[in-house]
C-alpha cells in the first residue's frame, strides 16, 4: 500500500509510506527555495517525494491530510455559501481555504464539507483512491511515539497552533496513544491562544527584531548573553491546572498575548528579553511536563511540535529526576505532520499492527551518488578530483584550515543538517564561527555544532541512556565535559553546552570516515557541522545547488563519497 502524507500549511511537505515504511520525504521549502514555503494546495513536493521512489500519484492507495488549505472548489459547503458559489463557476476556482477553520464555523465535519471525488481530482490521483484527514496534534505526537520502542510512555506536543489547540498530552500505557488533552474536542471547544507558549516565543522573537516562526534558535543562542529579569513576570501569565495538566491564561487570545508581552519587556535590551522567554519556557514546559507525570507517570517522555526545537528547554526535561529517556522527533516542526498522518492512517484508519522502530538516520531525500556531483561539475567547469579516499583528503584539507562541505545520498527530514549536506570545519578556533557565518551571511548567537562517534560521545559531552537517541539527530543540548571545552571552542556556547550530533559508521560512511581520519591527524575527536546554506536559503538539496554555492565561495570545497569539487577547471 502506498500512502501519501500531506501538510499544505506553513512549512508543507509530503511523505510517502509502503505499507508502515517510511521510504521518501520532501519538504516544499527544498523545491520552491523558499524558506518555510507553504500554505496552498499546489504543492510542487508531493510529485518530488513520489518521483525520488519512482512512483507517480496514480500509484497513491491512500492520500493522508492534516485539516489546513484545501480547494474551495472542492467543498460542498463552507461558511460563506455565496461567495463559495461564484468562485465554483469561475473558469479556473484557486482560492484555498482551511478545513478546520470551516468545520469550527459550519459544525460539520470533513465527510460533510468534502466531495471527495473532486478533491481526489484536485490532487492528479486515481478515482479509487482513500483520503483520510488527520488531526494536527495527534500528527506531531504519532511520530514520537512510532519511532521510540518504549513498553509505555507520556507524548506531548506544543506549538503555535493547529485545530485550534497548541498543546496536547497523549499517554501509551501499552495499548496505543490514549489522548489526555488536546484531541478532536478543540474544534468545537479551542483552547485558548492566549495560553501558548508558542506563540509567546515568536512575539518574543519579533520583539527582538527577528522574524516569528522562523528565527527562534537565534533568541536561543542570544539568551545566553542576557539576564532573565522578567522570567517571573511571563511566567505569571500562565496557571497549570494539578488536576487536569490544562494550560491557561488570564490572557484571551493571541492579540492580548502579545500586547502583554511588548508592556513587559518595553525598554528591555534583546539579551534579555531573549533570557527572559527562554527562561518562562523552560519553566513553564518542565512544570507542564512534571504535572503530567504527576497525574499519569512518564519514565519516557516523547515531544513534538515547534516548541521542541527550543534544544535548550528539551536538556531540562531530560534532566528532570526519575526520566529515563527522552525523544524529539527531529522533524518537529509543522514538516513532520505528513509523517504523522500517514501513522495515523495506518494505525487508526487501519486498526494495523505495529512494530515500531528507533529512527538510525533522516536520509529520505531523492538519493544522489557521488557520481551524479561529480558529472555535474564537471559539466559546470569545476576542478575535480576522482579517488578512493576522499575522507583522508577532505580531513587533511580540514586539518588546515579548509572548509568543506559534504554532500552524501539523501537530504535530510527535518530542519537539521546531519551529514548529508553538511558544511565541515574544524573546531579548535572558536573564530571559524565568524568567518563561516559570513561566507554564509548570517547571524547567530549560538555556535556551530559538533558530531562525535559514538564511541567518543561521553569523553567529550555528558551523554547517557537518557539523551543519547536525540543526540543522534541534534535535538537536544548537553554540557560539554571540561577538559573538551578548550580544545573544541567552536562548538561550546558560552554557558558550557553544546548541541552535539552522534555518529555511526553505517549510517553514513563518509560522514564517519572523514572525523576519524581528522582525529588521526589532530587529536581531535570532534567536527563542526552546520548546515549546507546561506541565510534566508533551505538547505542545499541538488548537485547544482551545491555547485553554485561552491561558485558563490561558501566553501572551500565539496567532498562526496567517489571524491572532491574545487572551484575552477
Amino acid at each position: 500500500m502506498i500512502i501519501l502524507g500531506l501538510h499544505t500549511g506553513h512549512d508543507a511537505g509530503a511523505a510517502v509510506f509502503r505499507d508502515e515504511k517510511l521510504v521518501s520525504f520532501c519538504k516544499e521549502e527544498r523545491v520552491s527555495r523558499i524558506k518555510n514555503d507553504g500554505g496552498f494546495f499546489a504543492l510542487a513536493s508531493i510529485d518530488e517525494a513520489l518521483d525520488a521512489v519512482g512512483l507517480t500519484r496514480k500509484d497513491v492507495d491512500v492520500v493522508a491530510l492534516t485539516r489546513t488549505r484545501i480547494p474551495e472548489h472542492t467543498f460542498r459547503k463552507t461558511s460563506h455559501p455565496v461567495q463559495t458559489l461564484k468562485r465554483k463557476l469561475m473558469p479556473a476556482p484557486t482560492r484555498d481555504l482551511n478545513l478546520a477553520g470551516q468545520m469550527r464555523k459550519t459544525g460539520l465535519d470533513e465527510t460533510a464539507l468534502i466531495d471527495q471525488s473532486l478533491l481526489r481530482k484536485a490532487l492528479g490521483v486515481g478515482p479509487k483512491t482513500e483520503i483520510y484527514f488527520a488531526n494536527h496534534h495527534y500528527c506531531h505526537v504519532a511520530a514520537a511515539w512510532y519511532y521510540t520502542d518504549w513498553d509505555e510512555g507520556l507524548f506531548l506536543s506544543c506549538d503555535g497552533g493547529g485545530d485550534y489547540a497548541q498543546y496536547s498530552a497523549y499517554l501509551d500505557a501499552g495499548k496505543g496513544l490514549e489522548c489526555v488533552l488536546g484531541g478532536d474536542e478543540t474544534l468545537k471547544t479551542p483552547q485558548n491562544t492566549g495560553a501558548s507558549i508558542g506563540l509567546a516565543y515568536a512575539f518574543a522573537t519579533e520583539i527582538c527584531g527577528f522574524m516569528p516562526n522562523r528565527h527562534e534558535g537565534k533568541l536561543t543562542g542570544l539568551a545566553a548573553f542576557g539576564k532573565p529579569i522578567r522570567a517571573e513576570q511571563i511566567l505569571g501569565l500562565w496557571h497549570i491546572d494539578k488536576e487536569t495538566g490544562a494550560l491557561s491564561s488570564e490572557m484571551q487570545g493571541a492579540a492580548a498575548l502579545k500586547q502583554a508581552l511588548k508592556s513587559i519587556f518595553e525598554g528591555d535590551s534583546r539579551e534579555d528579553v531573549a533570557a527572559s522567554i527562554q527562561v518562562a519556557t523552560e519553566s513553564l514546559l518542565v512544570e507542564w511536563v512534571e504535572t503530567l507525570r504527576a497525574l499519569h507517570g512518564g519514565r519516557y517522555i516523547g515531544l513534538s511540535g515547534g516548541v521542541f526545537s527550543n534544544v535548550r528547554m528539551n536538556q531540562k526535561i531530560a534532566e528532570l529526576e526519575g526520566v529515563d529517556e527522552v525523544f524529539v522527533f527531529p522533524a518537529m516542526s509543522d514538516e513532520g505532520l505528513p509523517v504523522g498522518a500517514c501513522i495515523d492512517y495506518w494505525v487508526n484508519r487501519l486498526g494495523n499492527p505495529v512494530e515500531r522502530e528507533r529512527l538510525t538516520s533522516l536520509y529520505f531525500g531523492r538519493h544522489y551518488s557521488g557520481d551524479d556531483l561529480l558529472e555535474a561539475a564537471r559539466q559546470g567547469g569545476f576542478r575535480v578530483e576522482a579517488g578512493d579516499e576522499p575522507a583522508r583528503q577532505a580531513a587533511d584539507l580540514i586539518a588546515q584550515g579548509g572548509v568543506g562541505a559534504i554532500f552524501y545520498g539523501g537530504m535530510e527530514m527535518g530542519p537539521r543538517a546531519l551529514g548529508a549536506r553538511s558544511i565541515v570545519a574544524s573546531p579548535a578556533d572558536r573564530g571559524v564561527n565568524d568567518s563561516i557565518n559570513q561566507r554564509l551571511q548570517r547571524t547567530e548567537f549560538m555556535p556551530f555544532a559538533p558530531f562525535v562517534r559514538e564511541n567518543d560521545a561521553q569523553e567529550l559531552f555528558d551523554i547517557s541512556d537518557k539523551n543519547l537517541y536525540p543526540s543522534r539527530f541534534m535535538t537536544i543540548t548537553t554540557d560539554v565535559k571540561d577538559e573538551w571545552k578548550s580544545r573544541i571552542p567552536a562548538v561550546v556556547h558560552v554557558d558550557g553546552t553544546a548541541r552535539p550530533q552522534v555518529i555511526y559508521r553505517e549510517d553514513n560512511p563518509l560522514y564517519y570516515d572523514v572525523l576519524t581520519e581528522f582525529a588521526a591527524l589532530t587529536g581531535l575527536k570532534s567536527l563542526v557541522n552546520t548546515s549546507f546554506n546561506a541565510h534566508e536559503e533551505p538547505i542545499i538539496n541538488t548537485p547544482e545547488e551545491a555547485l553554485a554555492a561552491l561558485k558563490d565561495d561558501r566553501v572551500d570545497f565539496l567532498f562526496c563519497e567517489s571524491g572532491l569539487v574545487f572551484p575552477g577547471a
